[in-house]
């Protein structure tokens, strides 16, 4: 309490002394100047140049009710003599302050050759100058017939006569019943003089207006950033009122802006302004400094001026009574704000020494208003420092409170920063710790329920089942949390680029169709094909497709879960429909807040993946919504924007790219072929030019031929091309044609060993890996990957690789040592039968079987190709010993082209083909057969024929010869070249055979991968 007094006393004590300061320096401290007597004013000793210009005040002839005109510088006759009226000041005191009056004034000069000067400032509320009996200036019309109200400041410049000069104003007021008549000084000087002045006058009102505007703009603007100060708001309102009182005072900068505002909205804006400003100095005192307030006080305050300000904005009179308590209300809200900044000096608070100089500078601006409403004292004399200095220190004050709540939130952030890294060390230490053993179980579990030599009884099965279904649901459960608070502390981003959507939902009800076997579930893919690309990122999109498929898996016993899409509203809708329980009303609005549940009978806990979804999907500017009626299904609709045209244009071409800029930056055109030979061929299938370049890097040093491709489309035309694919690298996730459905259609024509298949992806879930696998990949990869590692794998399964080719040399060196003792037996009876009865023979079929003999041992294990010619040579023995045996039942016809005696071929590549149409296909016909052999070259490929007119083969025996399981065959040799011929060309045998039709055998070899040997 006692603080409070010493503060209100100060106040007074402050008030007492600026007042007695200022009225010493405006009013008492003056110099000497010329005063107007009895309507007269002699300047003629007054120095213009040296003295300046002099106010027109004192005692003017004053005629009420009439407006005169000038006559020889004489008034016009009247019926009385005129009255004499102080000037400046309200004629209320000589007649009715509505209505029309002339102020007349005679002054001599001697300094006649200067052009004067006339400067008004506030004369009510039309007025017209009149200088020896000539109009100078005006200001609104002051006409009986014409009234028009504009009380403007104005300058006016003329020249004078030798001697005596008359000035009559005519001025009318029918209109403001507070006052009438010359209010302020008029300024006589000489033209630059009054011209200067005029200047100072409109430089002063723009500095004070531009401050306050500037700070109340600022202000408020910051308000919108911190919108629970309101300081900010009552503060910036306050400087903003401030600016629109001062605008339509002074020099009513606001007229001199909008010339025709009429009289009636000034007027009310002049109010409005004052009442304004009162109200939001009591707010502002309240909002800042609410502990040294009286609470009852300020809301009397601002309710008195609420009232006030309704009644002004309605225009129910302008009297005396309402100027004054305008100048009251206008005048203590400033007084009460000096009484709260002194308190608040007294308690310390932050920022004092800025309060006690507001005070101060607030008090003296509060009495310049006064005085220059109030009095003729031209206060724009003097440069408005104390309206600089109250902004200054009301801005150093905030300032200075920012700081400190800067320094503050500074070191709670550096708490916060320790916290939130023991927050995430505990949440990855526990996830990983919660990983491993909940992989054991799962893991332990599955192998438990899959174990054939120990099964579980059926309840015990149930049992196991449930801990595995509870495993994986806490496991996910784990990732679920870790995406939460990532998504929370805003560290989760996402690089949207353009996404197929239709090949995107067909890799996840791929994934999901593994997942859901046994389930009475039918997982349906309804996007159309030519839909265009989202604007999404390519791993958190496939995420929030994973949670809304596996939402409707967990609520789908049995039915149809429905993927469908369409563009609408310039964004793609993507809608989950399932056939499932449904939702129940009151738990729509519920079901994307996290951990929720719902206890009524059949309803679940949708746990944290819905709210992640809604969360994912906001972050990349979409939407998502969801309708449900209980026990038919349930619809999720989420839309994410389209991508943009440029973009869509190259994914139909088949490739995506991170960015349109980095894509236009770096490309280069597909199939690409690496430069120089090397030991293997990898085939490296990717949408994104970047990730070709990183693996044709890695690629290079490990002696590989790279054939780079952008998509799916041209993966599978190289798999059909006769080029020894050593090895494809796929990546998983593309437009078109996705990495599952290459893997698929290689694993139709090649097995594991025979082409391996690294698959690479972005996505690393458990499920993606066990699609990948029953797609038919080797092995599993997720990007970003390290190169070292890369090199290994591909290492890896290359040398897999290498071991099926060394597995099938092995099965040539056999096939060249198979002589089957039966054969040698057979043969060499035939020699000896002959030695007795056809020697030349014997001799002739000795010779041919040692040339059999030794065309099939000369071949080594690395030789690796023979000419079509020596393998004909080897034939033809063959041959020869076999017709021996089957004398004139085995016919044999040779078409051989010239040029295919050089064309370089595996060995023992036709030979066995030979040996099976005679053995199996004439040799089991009593009167034999023909055996033909043809070899020529047709566009792109040498062709090999070997066609027997036997026995033939029923369609079922073709079938097993092609199968992985050949048992219809004694040996190795058909599997044999069956393998070669797709190790070696990617090709493989073709067979046209009917039963006792005989069969023919095509082997296609390709030009260009054939040389001559």
């Amino acid at each position: 309490m006692r603080k409070k007094l010493v503060a209100a006393g100060l106040t007074f004590l402050l008030i007492v002394v600026t007042y007695s300061v200022m009225f010493y320096f405006f009013i008492v401290d003056e110099r000497d100047r010329p005063m107007a007597q009895a309507g007269r004013m002699d300047l003629s000793s007054w120095n213009f140049a040296q003295e300046g210009y002099v106010q027109l005040d004192g005692q003017w002839e004053f005629y009420p009710d009439r407006l005169l005109e000038s006559l020889d510088g004489l008034p016009a006759p009247a019926a009385a003599p005129p009255k004499l009226i102080n000037v400046p000041g309200s004629w209320g005191h000589e007649m009715n302050t509505l209505g029309k009056a002339t102020y007349r004034l005679l002054i001599k000069v001697d300094d006649v050759p200067k052009i004067y000067g006339l400067k008004t400032m506030s004369i009510q509320m039309a007025n017209r100058i009149v200088i020896n009996g000539k109009a100078v200036s005006a200001a609104g019309e002051v006409a009986d017939t014409s009234y028009a109200a504009n009380n403007k400041p104005y300058v006016s410049y003329f020249t004078l006569k030798p001697g005596w000069n008359e000035i009559l104003v005519q001025v009318a007021n029918y209109e403001y019943a507070a006052s009438s008549g010359i209010m302020n000084s008029i300024v006589l000087g000489y033209s630059d003089q009054i011209s200067a002045l005029r200047d100072r006058a409109i430089s002063h009102d723009l500095m004070s207006n531009c401050s306050f505007l500037i700070m109340g703009l600022y202000f408020t603007g910051l308000y919108t950033q911190r919108k629970n100060d309101y300081s900010l708001i009552t503060f910036g309102l306050l400087c903003i009122f401030i600016t629109l009182f001062l605008a339509t005072h002074g020099e009513r900068l606001l007229v001199i802006l909008f010339d025709h505002i009429p009289f009636w909205f000034l007027i009310r804006v002049q109010n409005i302004s004052v009442y304004a400003v009162g109200i939001f100095n009591f707010l502002y005192v309240y909002t800042a400094l609410r502990p040294f307030c009286s609470k009852k006080l300020i809301y009397s305050g601002v309710a008195f001026g609420i009232g006030m300000t309704v009644f002004a904005l309605f225009g129910f009179g302008y009297g005396k009574t309402l100027l004054s308590l305008t100048t009251i209300y206008g005048t203590l809200p400033f007084f009460y704000a000096t009484y709260v900044y002194i308190l608040a000096a007294f308690h310390r608070v932050e920022g004092s020494k800025y309060l006690v100089f507001a005070a101060i500078a607030l008090n003296h601006h509060v009495m310049f208003q006064n005085l220059s409403i109030y009095s003729s004292t031209p206060i724009y004399t003097a440069v408005p420092v104390e309206v600089i200095l109250v902004l200054l220190m009301l801005a150093l004050l905030m300032s200075l409170r920012f700081s400190n709540a800067f320094k503050k939130i500074e070191q709670l952030s550096l708490q916060l920063l320790n916290m939130d890294k023991l927050k995430d060390d505990f949440l990855s230490k526990t996830s990983h710790e919660f990983k491993t053993p909940l992989q054991s179980i799962i893991t332990i579990s599955q192998s438990m329920a899959d174990d054939p030599r120990h099964p579980l009884p059926a309840e015990q099965q149930e049992k196991l089942d449930l801990v595995l279904s509870i495993s994986r649901k806490l496991s996910q459960l784990v990732f679920d949390i870790l995406d939460l608070s990532r998504l929370k502390q805003g560290d989760l981003t996402v690089r949207p680029v353009p996404v197929d959507v239709r090949s995107t939902v067909d890799i996840v009800l791929r994934i999901f169709t593994f997942l859901t076997a046994g389930k009475n579930i039918k997982l349906i893919n309804n996007v159309p094909d030519n839909l265009p690309h989202a604007l999404a990122d390519e791993n958190r999109f496939r995420q929030i497709l994973n949670n809304l498929i596996d939402n409707a898996v967990k609520h789908t016993e049995a039915g149809n879960i429905e993927v469908s899409a369409e563009v609408r509203h310039g964004s793609i809708a993507i809608s989950v429909k399932d056939t499932g329980a449904g939702i129940d009303r009151h738990a729509i609005d519920l079901i994307f807040e996290p951990f929720k549940s719902f206890e009524s009978p059949g309803s679940q806990s949708f746990g944290l993946g819905l709210s992640i979804v809604k969360q994912l999907i906001e972050l990349q500017n979409g939407e998502i919504s969801v309708s449900s009626v209980k026990g038919e299904g349930t619809v999720f609709t989420f839309s994410l924007p389209l991508a943009g045209t440029t973009a869509a244009a190259r994914l139909e071409d088949g490739h995506t790219a991170e960015s349109a800029g980095s894509e236009a930056e770096y490309s280069f055109p597909t199939p690409f072929y690496s430069k120089g030979a090397g030991k293997h061929t990898v085939l490296i299938v990717d949408d994104h030019f970047a990730n070709l370049k990183i693996l044709i890097d890695a690629l290079k040093p490990m002696d590989c031929e790279v054939i780079a491709v952008k998509n799916g489309f041209e993966a599978v035309e190289q798999i059909d091309n006769p080029n020894a694919v050593d090895l494809v690298i796929l990546d998983l996730m593309m437009p078109g044609m996705s990495g599952f459905e290459v893997c698929q259609t290689i694993r139709k024509k090649y097995t594991l060993l025979e082409m391996p298949v690294l698959m690479v992806t972005t996505a690393a879930q458990p499920q993606d890996k066990l699609a990948a696998f029953e797609a038919g990949a080797n092995d599993f990869l997720p990007k970003p990957f390290d190169t070292m590692e890369l090199k290994a794998r591909i290492k890896g399964l290359l040398l897999m690789k290498d071991s099926l080719a060394k597995a099938i040399d092995l099965e040539v060196a056999f096939l060249q040592s198979q002589i089957k003792p039966h054969f040698l037996y057979n043969v060499l009876n035939t020699i000896i039968a002959l030695s007795y009865s056809d020697e030349e023979k014997s001799r002739k079929l000795t010779t041919d079987l040692a040339d059999y003999l030794r065309g099939s041992f000369r071949f080594s294990n690395v030789q690796k190709r023979t000419s079509f010619g020596q393998e004909l040579n080897l034939i033809r023995s063959y041959i020869e010993i076999e017709r021996a045996r089957f004398k004139d039942r085995l016919h044999i016809e040779y078409d051989i082209a010239e040029v295919m005696y050089g064309v370089s071929i595996p060995p023992l590549l036709i030979q066995p083909l030979v040996e099976n149409a005679i053995r199996h296909g004439i040799g089991g016909r009593t009167e034999g057969g023909t055996v033909k052999i043809t070899a020529y070259e047709t566009p792109g490929h040498y062709c090999i024929q070997v066609e027997d007119n036997g026995v033939g083969m029923e369609g079922d025996l073709i079938n097993q010869l092609f199968g992985q399981e050949t048992t219809a065959l004694q040996g190795v040799g058909l599997k044999n070249i069956m393998k070669r011929l797709k190790y070696e060309y990617s090709s493989e045998l073709r067979i046209d055979s009917s039963p006792m039709s005989g069969t023919k055998v095509t082997v296609m070899i390709p030009v260009e991968v054939s040389v001559p040997a």
